[in-house]
């Protein structure tokens, strides 16, 4: 890093020349490694959605678990079209500069980081729900039930896109000249050093608002609310519900001690049982927990660089830009993964997708024979 002086006053020019450097480099790759990742995320957010919303696998959690893999999925399909048209060569042929694409791109940013803070929220209410399951269990079937997770769902889905307003002022489409483009900090619809060699006039692309107020306005807005609050919020609540777990799994011990030793043959069953569904409810939650701890190494390191730029808005040209591939490749990476998690840890999971896969596929798959519980969430392995 260095810092220069720009006509008497300090500019500190931060993330240059690494900056610029790494993304001419990275930029070159980045396409192909997010197709891949969008392929294969798209294919497995639509069996989650398929496996969770199956009779079977009905409940409360598992509802929200469901409306996440549509937010990830929506996400994932929009940015396909993006990294085939920017990032790679395969549809390099296509005007990358045109009035309809500059619109796509207004779309994009817009729709993506809608569905992105939906996907956000949802988990939040995830964590909540979980914490509310585990400490207040008596509680749980009230506050917890089918009518309040719709409404929960609902209001994400509804209020995101609301919270999400002042981005949409933050961009315009404008129609410039080569000789324009190569003046002035106007982002040509992704990556501006790929596009100017080839464009034609007229052309289009998408530029930042000069209002300074609202530019810093939505960076508090993106850094704060939309990534550091969640973050701070989901560790407490990750926090908790490892404390919580802890102290039940030393409950449960307790009641299996006893259970060993009664001589009550009901009692002794009656312990014997409540000792095992606290096991499945602490692995359950440690699911849940590892669900958590993947969203926070994706999304605190784009909070803490969005917080940098709101701090000093000067940075976004110089710095965010340049790492802003990569903070896309961590949030789709995010979006993707649910489904190893999710077979890694759940039997239920498992045991669904096979009979589910079973009757979709002409190979013949074993069927799974152990009974399945209907009015739990999906249980962990």
């Amino acid at each position: 890093m260095s810092a220069s002086e720009v006509d008497g006053g300090a500019v500190v020019a931060y993330c240059m020349p690494a900056g610029p450097n790494f993304q001419r480099v990275y930029v070159k790759v980045h396409g192909y490694i997010a197709l891949i990742i969008c392929l294969l995320g798209s294919v497995a957010n639509s069996v989650n959605i398929a496996v969770l919303s199956r009779k079977e696998m009905m409940s409360s959690t598992n509802s929200i678990l469901t409306a996440l893999a549509v937010a990830d999925l929506l996400v994932m399909l929009d940015y396909i079209p993006l990294a085939l048209h920017i990032y790679t060569n395969i549809a390099d042929e296509l005007n990358r500069n045109s009035y309809a694409w500059a619109l796509f791109v207004y779309f994009h940013s817009i729709f993506s980081q809608t569905f992105h803070t939906i996907s956000i929220w949802l988990t939040i209410t995830l964590a909540i729900w979980r914490f509310v399951a585990i400490k207040f269990p008596q509680k749980n079937k009230t506050l917890c039930n089918r009518r309040n997770t719709n409404i929960a769902i609902a209001v994400a889905y509804v209020v995101c896109p609301i919270v999400c307003l002042p981005i949409y002022f933050a961009m315009d489409i404008q129609e410039i000249t080569k000789s324009h483009s190569e003046s002035d900090n106007t982002t040509m619809n992704g990556t501006d050093f790929l596009n100017k060699s080839s464009i034609k006039e007229p052309m289009y692309a998408i530029s930042m608002t000069n209002n300074q107020n609202l530019l810093t306005a939505i960076f508090w807005i993106y850094s704060v609310f939309l990534k550091l609050i969640p973050c701070v919020v989901l560790s407490i609540l990750s926090v908790c519900l490892i404390l919580k777990m802890k102290s039940s799994d030393r409950r449960r011990q307790k009641l299996l001690k006893k259970s060993a030793i009664a001589t009550n043959e009901g009692e002794k069953t009656r312990l014997h049982e409540e000792g095992k569904r606290g096991g499945r409810t602490d692995r359950t939650t440690r699911m849940l927990v590892a669900l958590l701890g993947l969203f926070l190494a994706t999304e605190l390191p784009q909070a803490l660089f969005g917080l940098l730029t709101a701090i000093a808005p000067h940075l976004f040209e110089i710095c965010y830009y340049a790492f802003g591939e990569v903070m896309d490749l961590m949030a789709l990476v995010g979006s993707a993964v649910n489904f190893v998690l999710y077979c890694s840890m759940s039997r239920q999971f498992r045991s669904t997708f096979r009979r589910l896969a079973s009757k979709l596929l002409p190979l013949s798959v074993e069927r799974d024979n152990e009974p399945v519980t209907t009015t739990t969430t999906v249980k962990a392995s």
